[in-house]
């Protein structure tokens, strides 16, 4: 089953284009990214998504910029959570890219410096678990303009 998720604010535009029937909404922020508050990114992902993680439903995550043809959310963002809850789900040995760049050293830091609060959040969901692999995913592109 695909689950649809708007990033707040500029995912919103899936529903003016058209793209989606069926949504659901993630708050993933391109400035706590910016701000390497990586500890805040996993604790304020949505119970919701989490679970769809878990029990192995496709999540798509839909995201636009004015500037870029992607989403800092979703580069970086997106790349961290996969690669904290392959590792921690499922023991996988991921190789994040960031813009092409490996940043595995860097996240294995980041990941080694996350608070025990976190990882308690995530291991709820861990028990649910239904599927082999994470399937996330994300579409993104430049805002429409008027």
């Amino acid at each position: 089953m695909q689950i649809n998720y708007l990033n707040l604010t500029n995912g919103l535009q899936a529903i003016e284009r058209n793209e989606l029937e069926y949504y659901r909404y993630l708050r993933l922020q391109s400035t706590a990214c910016e701000q390497k508050r990586w500890d805040f990114i996993i604790q304020d992902l949505d119970n919701d998504f989490l679970m769809n993680l878990a029990l192995g439903n496709d999540c798509v995550v839909y995201d636009y910029s004015e500037k870029k043809n992607c989403t800092r959310a979703l580069y970086q963002g997106l790349e961290w959570v996969k690669y904290v809850l392959s590792r921690r789900w499922f023991g996988a040995d991921v190789i994040p890219l960031v813009r092409g760049h490996n940043c595995q050293k860097y996240f294995d830091d980041c990941y080694n410096k996350l608070d025990k609060k976190t990882f308690r959040k995530i291991d709820y969901f861990k028990k649910h678990i239904d599927t082999k692999t994470l399937n996330l995913k994300y579409k993104t592109g430049k805002l429409c303009t008027q």
